[in-house]
């Protein structure tokens, strides 16, 4: 079964959906940060917090070259744990990178991927994760579930796993499911969205009149 996680940093609202659905872990990007209201080194000890020893977090690093990619992967695992995963976009020194932060048993995540060529190369970095972006192929008039499947052939027995991402509707993320897509992650609203449907609320008020016309205000353990 696909594993999802969550692409926000809104800790407030990943708490939440962690009550009622299992999540795998929390996915972040420079954008995301960006649109917080609160000092990031706050929110950075309260997601801390909340993953522990149970949730993967990727976080994208904010340097561009190959030292410093590495330096800022290596403060950032031994701040967050073993299940923290540097997120690199794919380049020739971000696989550069990548090869160097695996060597160090730092887990990674190449992200911007648009092309099974690209999941190629990261595969051969040894990354452990490849994030490409579903909403963004199909902006472009790219065949996301073409390519995911091209994707997912060519890693077949690999040890690097798909972690799509850049959903934009349910229909993107029920495909991706559908296809067999190892992890996916989604947006809070989205993911939260994903268990409504106008027939459920239907079905459950009708329940309600239903009993409540027979049983009116009893519940149901009232007769055992």
């Amino acid at each position: 079964m696909t594993k999802i996680l969550v692409d926000s940093a809104d800790i407030n609202a990943i708490k939440n959906i962690s009550r009622y659905y299992n999540i795998a872990g929390i996915t972040t990007n420079p954008t995301i940060l960006s649109k917080l209201d609160i000092d990031l080194r706050e929110q950075f000890k309260k997601i801390k917090n909340f993953i522990g020893d149970t949730y993967e977090i990727h976080i994208q690093t904010t340097e561009e070259d190959v030292d410093k990619i590495v330096f800022e992967a290596e403060r950032l695992r031994e701040y967050f744990g073993e299940l923290f995963f540097i997120k690199i976009p794919i380049s020739q020194k971000g696989l550069e990178a990548a090869k160097e932060c695996r060597k160090r048993n730092i887990g990674v995540t190449m992200t911007a991927i648009f092309t099974t060529l690209q999941v190629v190369a990261a595969e051969k970095a040894g990354v452990n994760y490849v994030a490409p972006y579903v909403n963004r192929m199909e902006n472009i008039g790219a065949d996301s579930l073409v390519i995911l499947n091209e994707m997912k052939s060519v890693l077949e027995g690999t040890n690097t796993n798909i972690l799509a991402a850049s959903f934009k509707n349910q229909k993107q993320v029920n495909d991706a499911i559908v296809l067999g897509v190892g992890s996916i992650t989604i947006d809070d609203k989205l993911l939260v969205d994903s268990i409504w449907h106008p027939y459920t609320d239907k079905s459950i008020l009708d329940f309600k009149k239903d009993w409540e016309s027979k049983f009116n205000n009893r519940k149901v353990v009232d007769y055992l």
